[in-house]
């Protein structure tokens, strides 16, 4: 069986690809041009993971790579390159996708929503009939704050707070027409905020929880004012804001361990989540130790009118701050029914956030 990730260097990628060497003895890697090739930065990646010099001399072998663009027709080859690659793959991990927060970035559509279309436009055109496995995000609820999201739900009421949101649910829209119109078989993966207490390395790509501590980092030199005389920090937040946080490594073992225990007929649609929320005060106070703040107070309070400060910050660094207006929960049906429980995962609260920003 021909095993195909695109993305496969990106922070859950990487994962993936360790994942699926578990279970294929060989692994395509499809990935934008780099001056460090595919194989390479996964080959570090396994490295840093622990995997021993012996272990490397087997896994290396299988790994082969295809330098792709995913947001220009093609995939950025040839006719004769793009047929090829689509005759060879039987499964196609679509993991590649731009997660930038910014509204005013015309590469989160492009690479999230024609990057789909695309990647569909290759799965249709070999001679096999790929299962396709699509990376989305539990995001695609968008503005929606309260509440339980259901696996089943796609829903684009509540409206969305960032172009991020409202690409990945364009492409789950796209991936379902493919489905219905073609006969094809996809599973969509939603995971939730995916961080790691593994020590970084150089050349890691960032988890989720660091580019929020680089944003309060900023916003601090920013805006200094917003630190009370003692240090400390008061922010505004509704009351029991929470967030979900996962392991990336039990995500990648989920996703894979899903699509091999109930290969899709159709389209299955799981929710890679923590089963318990992680509350806001958790990650605030994590956060804090990290830049050595005294104290950030959560205050749900309807207080005094917001400061300038805390208003500019609003605009700079809006989808962090709209975190701690959401108290929403995921269901995950899908995948508990599967029984499926990562070895070891731990408990993720402040101790372990802050030894996942170490």
């Amino acid at each position: 069986m021909s095993v195909a990730v695109t993305g496969a260097t990106g922070f859950l990628g990487l994962h993936l690809v360790r994942e699926l060497l578990r279970h294929h003895n060989r692994v395509l890697l499809l990935s934008r041009r780099n001056t460090v090739p595919a194989e390479e930065r996964v080959t570090r990646f396994l490295q840093a993971s622990g995997v021993t010099d012996t272990r490397l001399l087997e896994l290396t072998p299988r790994l082969t790579s295809v330098d792709i663009d995913v947001r220009v027709p093609q995939l950025g080859l040839g006719d004769a390159a793009f047929q090829q690659l689509a005759d060879r793959i039987d499964v196609l991990w679509h993991c590649a996708g731009n997660i930038s927060f910014s509204d005013c970035d015309e590469d989160v559509w492009r690479t999230n929503v024609d990057g789909m279309r695309h990647v569909l436009a290759l799965v249709s055109a070999g001679r096999r009939e790929p299962l396709v496995c699509h990376v989305s995000t539990v995001a695609v609820a968008g503005g929606r704050r309260h509440g339980t999201v259901r696996e089943e739900e796609l829903d684009a009421s509540h409206g969305f707070q960032t172009l991020y949101e409202r690409s990945k649910y364009e492409a789950e829209v796209l991936l379902r027409r493919w489905v219905r119109l073609h006969g094809g078989r996809a599973a969509v993966f939603r995971p939730s905020g995916l961080i790691t207490h593994h020590p970084t390395y150089p050349g890691r790509p960032r988890h989720l929880l660091q580019m929020a501590a680089e944003a309060c980092a900023a916003g601090l030199r920013m805006f200094p004012e917003l630190a009370a005389p003692d240090g400390s920090l008061r922010v505004p937040a509704a009351e029991g804001a929470q967030t979900n946080m996962l392991p990336v490594e039990h995500a990648a073992f989920a996703m894979v361990e899903a699509v091999r225990r109930r290969p899709p007929r159709d389209i299955d649609t799981y929710h890679v989540v923590n089963s318990r929320n992680t509350p806001m005060t958790e990650v605030a106070a994590a956060i804090a130790g990290h830049l050595d703040t005294p104290e950030v107070h959560l205050d749900p309070r309807p207080g005094p009118p917001v400061s300038p400060a805390v208003q500019a910050v609003s605009r700079e660094f809006g989808m962090y701050t709209r975190w701690l207006q959401v108290t929403r929960r995921y269901d995950d049906t899908n995948l508990a029914a599967l029984g499926l429980s990562y070895p070891g995962r731990p408990t993720v609260d402040r101790d372990y956030l802050r030894d996942c920003l170490r």
